[in-house]
């Protein structure tokens, strides 16, 4: 049964004659409002997700802080942006290890690890790195990968160093998301 059908069974067979041209025109305006409200409810409900959203995607993507300059940026495809809108808002209030792992995957390196550093103490073996308070809060996430390294040439401006290397998108990643009171260091090994 259609919306306009269930419109005139609704109608009282006593006051009103179902069989009417002018009553069936009624009901079937009435049914054209309602059956498009209907189906703006289920666009309704794709919407409020963000893996499944279309006509809200620049606002959800408004809302994450997206595009940004550690992920994406303007002219991604449309499926890289909302790769990195599900990515933002599965990764908010996850502060452990495994988190940092598996956002270094995302971006290709598989194998990585944490090191935690701080200060030495009495307990520390007679090898350990002779670290002050300033290392309290300090942690590296070290990059099992070979990774591009860019040297300076007899060319080369002035102020460029003489040898750069890393991801900066993996390291903008981490350094916004990581813990404000501690300081993220990157290694990269071959």
């Amino acid at each position: 049964m259609n919306t306009r059908d269930a419109l005139l069974e609704c109608l009282p067979p006593v006051a009103y004659d179902r069989a009417a041209p002018n009553v069936r025109a009624e009901a079937a305006s009435a049914a054209a409002v309602l059956d498009s409200v209907i189906n703006l409810a289920d666009v309704l409900l794709r919407e409020q997700q963000p893996d499944t959203t279309a006509l809200m995607f620049v606002d959800w993507e408004r809302n994450f802080g997206l595009p940004d300059a550690c992920i994406g940026g303007v002219g991604a495809t449309e499926a890289a942006r909302r790769v990195n809108l599900m990515g933002r808002v599965g990764g908010r209030g996850d502060l452990s290890r495994l988190f940092f792992i598996a956002q270094a995957l995302g971006f290709g390196y598989a194998g990585c690890t944490i090191t935690e550093y701080g200060p030495m103490t009495c307990a520390d073996t007679c090898d350990s790195a002779v670290n002050g308070p300033e290392f309290i809060g300090v942690w590296r996430l070290n990059v099992p990968v070979s990774t591009v390294v860019n040297y300076a040439t007899c060319e080369s401006p002035c102020d460029t160093p003489l040898a750069s290397w890393g991801n900066t998108q993996l390291e903008c990643m981490v350094n916004r998301r990581k813990p404000a009171h501690t300081v993220a260091l990157f290694g990269y090994a071959p």
